[in-house]
């Protein structure tokens, strides 16, 4: 097995990509100015732990996935999988059991949620998986029947623990990244239809809370503090902001406690009340950019494996941004996926810190010699 060689770092940073570096840094800038400007009805300062956060992914996740060649994790594409299934099987184990969920793994100083790290192995296998294949092809559900497989499995894991937003969002990656490779037509139209015949099992098989939730979104209770509180609290503050927003800390509906977790799921709720429509919009040109930046490595980058690795961070990306944002307007069930580099969380920062590393490092690749 080749092991490729880490480049000097001197040289890796005459080729630092700084578009990708300040539209992250961008993002990263509106999420901790969002966290401090709800410090006060918080347990304690967050948006100060969340720097420390983003320092730490900085210096043990994005310089090492930076500076190790990407075509490695290739070679232990394998093994990076069988390690996130193993952590998988911990968790639902020996995990901590927070409001009848195991998600969490105890480390001591802090806890580690499996599933975001789930996210980027999931991508880094989907992308080993075609790139070991000499050429594109149109491919058939036999041929597709491994793969499908090794998705389903994390699958089924996270949705154990139970997680189902993660469970569906490591499908909707995994979907696209197929797609983007070429599917047969006839391929597509099965899939659909067994996805379609197995949606009342999955009805079943879901736990009480999560029915409650698509119940929830398929029609708003009567009674004005049930299950669909949070969100309907959530729909007025982002039509509160008008086109302006409130301003800095002036967010009634957050500050009055009328929207839970506005640290988590519905950070955006806050940014849109205290920032507006002009605010709301900056963020997303910024995620526009970061994803259109994203699919530019992708198109030049210097073999398969490194263009659907970028594919694949941009679809992680894409997919959490979507989802986290229509829950917040309700237009999406409730699911806990949370806003990439906005959302507080030590386990979801050090994943997007990771897509980020794994972005670099194809980006910096593309202008090195070939055989490096």
């Amino acid at each position: 097995m080749k092991i490729f060689k880490t480049k000097p770092i001197k040289t890796l940073f005459s080729t630092v990509d700084w578009v990708l570096l300040v539209l992250v840094l961008g993002i990263i800038g509106i999420g901790v100015f969002n966290l401090a400007s709800i410090a006060n009805i918080l347990p304690k300062p967050l948006h100060n732990t969340q720097i420390l956060w983003f320092a730490l992914g900085f210096l043990f996740f994005v310089i090492p996935c930076a500076s190790i060649d990407y075509r490695n994790y290739s070679r232990f594409g394998t093994l990076i999988y069988g390690a996130g299934i193993g952590l998988l099987i911990i968790v639902l184990l020996f995990g901590t059991d927070f409001n009848g969920s195991k998600r969490w793994l105890n480390l001591g100083l802090f806890h580690m949620q499996p599933s975001e790290l789930m996210k980027v192995a999931t991508v880094i296998f989907v992308a080993k998986f075609f790139s070991d294949r000499e050429h594109r092809q149109d491919y058939t559900l036999k041929s597709l029947l491994p793969l499908f497989g090794a998705i389903l499995l994390p699958m089924l894991l996270i949705f154990l623990e139970p997680d189902l937003g993660t469970a569906l969002l490591i499908g909707l990656i995994s979907a696209v990244m197929i797609l983007f490779e070429g599917v047969k037509r006839k391929t597509i139209a099965l899939l659909v239809a067994i996805m379609i015949a197995c949606a009342p099992a999955a009805w079943f098989v879901m736990h009480d809370y999560q029915r409650t939730r698509v119940l929830t979104f398929l029609q708003i209770e009567e009674d004005p503090y049930g299950s669909d509180w949070q969100v309907k609290n959530s729909v007025i503050a982002v039509g509160a902001g008008g086109l302006t927003g409130r301003g800095y800390g002036q967010s009634t509906q957050v500050q009055k406690g009328f929207v839970p977790e506005p640290e988590n799921d519905f950070a955006l709720a806050n940014w849109a009340e205290e920032y507006g429509f002009i605010g709301v919009l900056a963020l997303f040109l910024l995620y526009f950019a970061l994803l259109m930046w994203a699919l530019h490595i992708a198109h030049s980058a210097r073999d398969r494996f490194g263009m659907l690795l970028a594919v694949g961070i941009a679809t992680v990306f894409f997919w959490q941004i979507v989802v986290n944002s229509a829950m917040v307007v309700r237009w999406a069930p409730v699911v806990g996926i949370t806003l990439p580099l906005i959302s507080y969380g030590g386990s979801s920062v050090l994943c997007m810190m990771i897509c980020i590393g794994i972005l670099m490092n194809v980006s910096i690749r593309r202008h090195m010699l070939a055989g490096s």
